[in-house]
């Protein structure tokens, strides 16, 4: 009997030591509100992963433009990235692929050192790696790349009008379209030498994963060739940019007014695209979108109302020029309006024969189109003369009869 109790006191031990290590954390969280770097060395025997978690922030239009992001900064790749909402979300990730019995699957996300995260919800990331690295949590306050976006959606909505019969702005596009479509091309003659039974079972029996994935390994096969021969990409580029060009030639831009809107229309919502997604604060992107096609398509003449009414409301106050202002302004305008005349003289608008018979001093009119003064020396000389004669008259002390002064002061002095 005695036996028998000990043997189920350590069992019962067992049990309650299994179940608490059960339901006990095997992983450490490390929450990250701000730019923050932790460094890690190579990992001991621990039973713990570390996971580091972003909590988030509120939505305000400070943070249209920001961009937050994981950096791993380890020498090699061989690492493992699980990504998740929560902490309990990636531990079974972790969980999952530590499994010795775990299938590898091929269509596996791909793990990678920079990763965006959103902004406004909690984002979890754990890395299973063997060699020294860091953690980073970047926060750009103002993304660059993403305020060029929404500048340049902006300017393609208020200019798409114009660019629509844009010869070059036609030609670059042309020459865009058809040197991405040229690897289209290639792409089609590339599957005519697959067998198309067996890919198109694959296609049904995987589903869009499938095609996913042979997308994103010709993509990567791609990248890898155009940067292992950049001579042979560079030559191919320039090639199909020229057919594309010859081609565009040929056609030659819309002329009819059908053809650029429908041009007009598609640069519009080419803007609208990328002012929605140049933010990831989606509601506020979409304002700005809205406002700008508002503004864009608002009737001139009721904008000229509203600004009439308001100048009406609330006048500009009058500002009066000093003595100085006004002598060189009426300078300045006589001088312009003197240089217009000389154009408009020499231009064959005028007809200088007809002009020169109505003149009593034809001779003068001639000397002044070729640039003499319009005023003659005499006219010059009387000018000065009366502007002196003014201003002495307007300077002029007034007289004062101090004679009935005096005699105030005499008899004053005889009382």
């Amino acid at each position: 009997m005695e036996c028998f109790g000990s043997r189920s006191s350590l069992f019962l031990l067992l049990f309650f030591g299994v179940f608490v290590g059960a339901n006990s954390l095997a992983y450490d969280v490390h929450w990250l509100g701000g730019p923050t770097s932790i460094d890690r060395d190579i990992p001991s025997a621990k039973q713990t992963i570390d996971i580091y978690c972003y909590s988030g922030t509120d939505k305000n239009l400070l943070s249209l433009w920001q961009t937050v992001k994981f950096h791993i900064k380890q020498k090699t790749d061989e690492f493992s990235q699980y990504i998740g909402e929560n902490p309990e979300d990636v531990y079974n990730q972790y969980t999952e692929d530590s499994y010795g019995w775990a299938v590898v699957s091929p269509f596996q996300r791909k793990s990678y050192k920079t990763v965006s995260i959103d902004l406004f919800t909690p984002t979890c990331m754990a890395v299973n790696t063997k060699q020294k690295h860091s953690i980073e949590l970047q926060i750009q306050r103002v993304d660059l790349w993403r305020v060029l976006c929404m500048a340049a959606g902006i300017v393609l909505i208020f200019s798409s009008r114009a660019l629509s019969g844009n010869p070059l702005f036609f030609y670059l596009c042309g020459i865009t379209v058809g040197v991405s479509a040229s690897f289209m091309v290639i792409v089609y003659y590339v599957s005519k030498l697959l067998p198309r039974k067996t890919l198109t079972y694959g296609l049904l029996i995987g589903g869009w994963t499938v095609g996913v994935y042979v997308f994103q390994r010709v993509w990567e096969n791609v990248r890898t060739i155009a940067l292992s021969y950049q001579a042979y990409t560079f030559w191919y580029v320039v090639v199909a940019a020229l057919a594309s060009f010859a081609v565009c030639y040929r056609v030659g831009p819309p002329r009819d007014r059908r053809s650029k809107n429908l041009v007009m229309w598609t640069l519009q919502v080419v803007g609208v695209l990328l002012i929605f997604f140049s933010s990831q604060y989606q509601e506020a992107s979409a304002a700005v979108s809205i406002i700008a096609l508002i503004a864009k398509y608002f009737p001139k003449s009721l904008w000229y109302r509203i600004q009439g009414y308001w100048r009406r409301r609330f006048p500009p106050a009058t500002r009066l020029l000093t003595s100085e202002q006004y002598y060189e302004q009426g300078a300045r305008e006589t001088q312009r309006a003197l240089a217009e005349l000389r154009r408009h003289c020499a231009s064959p608008d005028c007809a200088q024969w007809r002009v020169m018979l109505r003149l009593s001093d034809a001779k003068r009119f001639a000397s002044f189109v070729e640039g003499d003064s319009h005023l003659s020396d005499d006219e010059v000389l009387d000018y000065e003369s009366y502007a002196f004669s003014t201003n002495s008259s307007a300077t002029k002390p007034e007289r004062v009869d101090i004679s009935d002064d005096d005699d105030d002061s005499d008899d004053s002095d005889q009382s």
